[in-house]
């Protein structure tokens, strides 16, 4: 059984409150703007291989989807930056995790 969120019942629906969303984010219910908003930065890492550097001023990411995509990064690359060769004095280093590719900055 091929299980899918979007069928043909609900894709109507989908696209109209991702354009309503894409014209005021407020207009839509907020289940659907963090939805999009993810939406959103689950693309943007697709296109660029890396989370979006945050932006000043209005453009700038939410801290809560800028701290969703550091739990995600740490979820998914943590592994990679694990000290588990005691020979090692240093652990390895991971530039996807540092605090500045992730879209902190020193004020956060």
């Amino acid at each position: 059984m091929k299980t899918s969120l979007v069928n043909t019942f609900n894709a109507g629906l989908l696209d109209e409150n991702y354009a309503r969303w894409q014209r005021d984010p407020s207009s839509v219910d907020p289940s659907w703007s963090a939805f999009f908003e993810g939406f959103e930065l689950g693309a943007e890492r697709l296109r660029t291989g890396a989370m979006p550097e945050a932006k000043t001023g209005e453009g700038e990411l939410p801290l809560q989807t800028r701290v969703d995509g550091l739990v995600y990064a740490y979820r998914t690359l943590g592994h990679t930056i694990a000290t588990i060769d005691p020979l090692t004095p240093q652990r390895p280093d991971q530039p996807l995790l540092s605090l500045r590719e992730l879209g902190f900055s020193e004020k956060d």
